[in-house]
């Protein structure tokens, strides 16, 4: 079929030539943005007295025509989607078709049609991370009295709750949403009318169509408006981000539920087992989770290395550009939806194997309140940890003759009195793991969600 740039040249294209430049393949997901952007131009076209009012209606009653005919369009006979939609639409109602592409490239054309698909995207992926977040919270109204152990450097630490947990990973994708609606804001600029490279000579109203298509500003500069692709960037961190975070929690999840931890159970319907080893329940959804950041980070990388080196304006490696992204997209939400599924399908177990060592910072703190310096404390409570490790003892084992050679200001009432949950519930401050302050995180959590 002939090109839409056929004119200046005196042979076709090669085909293996065409095929490879071609980019309908992906490109023909952006079809009925295309159809809007033209619907939205056409009406410019109209107010700038370039076409009649006739024409304009033709050719959107036409556009409409064609986006009912999508599935049935052949798309392998077109180089991109731009050239799909102009040839269906010259096709069904001839010469008023070939006006419509008047002030336009596809320069500027495939910019805009690419912000409106990741846009409407977007707010797919806000229902999917909506959903996580009250998976999470769910969780933590399920554990506000359920305690295990934190960690620092992979070593046990203090002790936590379950719920403090769930709320921390809570926040991790709140932030997640927050980008996603800062992202939604930088996107919603239209470059439609900047044309190749440098605008139109008709007086075609941008704030017309910018506003018919639900963009919110339209781009400052024809030659910027071209070859921006800071949003596809911009969206491809935040995916990065948000699957470090999705990573995070599946890597901890995949520990807290083996044999060693004994933290977490995952339920038979989000587990598999081995082919060969009858006894195995293995936690693939999570791993997958782990492994799929991989690849958002590499798109992200892929993004930033194809334009690192491009002058102005538009240059075809930009045509990649939506295959990086539309993989994030698909991937991203894919991700999501599996991982508020899996945060479902596990529940915490209960720690019979008590460490006294994690009471370390109460002891030391219990000290500070009796008027004991806190690094005299802390030397005071290193000194008692150091003694248990050399006897094989807990805190809780040794007699009051043995805290006494240690320190006379140990007190063994205290240390005796000691436990996960008191542990917890003596942090003060705001934030803390503490039922109060948890229960607290949850009620500003909820209304976040509201």
């Amino acid at each position: 079929m002939a090109k839409t740039w056929q004119g200046r040249f005196k042979k076709q294209i090669d085909p293996e030539a065409d095929k490879f430049n071609a980019s309908v393949s992906f490109d023909k997901r952006l079809f009925k943005h295309d159809v809007a952007a033209g619907i939205a131009h056409a009406g410019a076209l109209s107010r700038a007295g370039i076409i009649t009012g006739a024409e304009e209606k033709k050719i959107t009653s036409g556009l409409k025509k064609v986006l009912a005919m999508e599935s049935r369009i052949d798309f392998s006979k077109y180089e991109d989607v731009h050239s799909a939609v102009e040839m269906e639409l010259t096709a069904l109602i001839g010469d008023a078709g070939k006006k419509l592409h008047t002030g336009r490239s596809r320069n500027d054309l495939v910019a805009t049609d690419t912000r409106l698909y990741v846009i409407e995207d977007s707010a797919l992926i806000e229902k999917e991370l909506k959903l996580l977040l009250k998976a999470l919270l769910k969780l933590a109204k399920k554990n506000t009295n359920s305690f295990i152990k934190g960690y620092t450097h992979m070593q046990q630490a203090q002790y936590v709750s379950a719920a403090h947990w769930a709320m921390a990973y809570f926040e991790m994708f709140k932030r997640d949403l927050t980008l996603l609606n800062t992202f939604r804001e930088r996107v919603s600029v239209m470059p439609l009318g900047s044309g190749a490279i440098a605008g139109s000579n008709f007086a075609i109203d941008r704030a017309y169509a910018a506003k018919a298509l639900g963009f919110k500003n339209i781009s400052a500069n024809s030659m910027d408006g071209v070859s921006d692709r800071d949003f596809a960037a911009d969206f491809c961190y935040f995916c990065s981000l948000s699957s470090v975070h999705l990573s995070r929690m599946a890597e901890e999840i995949i520990m807290y539920a083996t044999t060693e931890f004994n933290l977490i159970d995952i339920d038979d319907s989000f587990a598999t087992g081995s082919s060969l080893m009858p006894q195995k329940k293995n936690p693939d959804i999570a791993e997958l989770l782990r492994g799929k950041s991989a690849g958002f980070m590499g798109n992200l990388l892929s993004m930033l290395a194809m334009m690192k080196g491009l002058p102005l304006t538009y240059n075809k490696d930009m045509q990649e550009d939506k295959v990086t992204l539309f993989r994030s997209l698909d991937e991203i939400k894919s991700c999501l939806h599996i991982a508020a599924r899996l945060i479902d399908n596990i529940a915490f177990k209960k720690d019979n194997n008590e460490n006294t060592f994690m009471y370390s910072v109460d002891v030391a703190d219990y000290l500070v309140e009796q008027g004991v310096p806190f690094r005299d404390a802390h030397e005071i409570t290193g000194k008692l940890v150091g003694y248990c490790v050399e006897k094989e003892k807990q805190f809780t084992q040794l007699s009051k003759a043995e805290l006494a050679e240690i320190s006379p200001k140990l007190n063994a009432e205290m240390i005796a009195s000691l436990s996960p949950e008191k542990s917890v519930n003596m942090k003060k401050t705001a934030g803390s793991p503490s039922v109060k302050s948890v229960t607290k995180q949850i009620a500003d959590a909820e209304r976040f969600l509201k």
